[in-house]
């Protein structure tokens, strides 16, 4: 938070595909406003998506959100409801997810949603999900998959019948070098 207690926030709003009712972009951009206004935070962007029947997943308005987060513009990101994220709980998720690991927290103005967000105890997809999610992330970062975790393993030439080195290890690891490189 930038200032005294005031989160500065990015919304996010997408037209979704196929959908009859009246939740257009535009309504749920004046929703992320309103929950702005009445709780005296400062909105800094609205980052918007339309549905492309030829691209489901290309996004540029939630990329430039991710960036936004990223850089630290942002304390939170708002939208209308979750739908907006997407109809599927499991894109939901990762989604959700995504934008946590960048530093924001994740608010939505449909009350049916805040119990989602808070906890998802009630809904055991989300749950589910959010398992795998948090072991995916424990898996990355254990062996250093994350790009956050610098490589634990450097490279030295021991003779292979060398059992006797100074004590005893758990893993051993052989580097075999081509010969090509060997021979300069």
């Amino acid at each position: 938070m930038h200032k005294e207690g005031i989160m500065r926030v990015a919304g996010y709003v997408r037209q979704t595909p196929g959908r009859a009712d009246p939740d257009t972009a535009f309504a749920q951009g004046e929703r992320v406003r309103r929950w702005v206004l009445d709780t005296a935070n400062e909105l800094i962007a609205v980052c918007q998506d339309h549905h492309s029947s030829s691209a489901a997943m290309d996004r540029p308005g939630f990329k430039a959100l991710l960036d936004i987060v990223r850089s630290n513009g942002a304390d939170a990101v708002v939208v209308a409801n979750l739908a907006a994220l997407s109809p599927d709980k499991m894109t939901q998720e990762i989604m959700i997810q995504d934008i946590r690991t960048a530093g924001a927290t994740v608010i939505a103005t449909d009350d049916s949603d805040i119990e989602a967000l808070r906890t998802g105890e009630n809904d055991h997809a989300r749950m589910v999900v959010r398992d795998v999610l948090a072991r995916i992330a424990e898996y990355r970062s254990a062996f250093g998959l994350s790009g956050d975790v610098e490589p634990t393993v450097e490279a030295s030439v021991i003779s292979p019948l060398d059992t006797d080195a100074g004590g005893s290890t758990d893993v051993v690891v052989e580097l075999i070098v081509p010969r090509a490189q060997n021979d300069s």
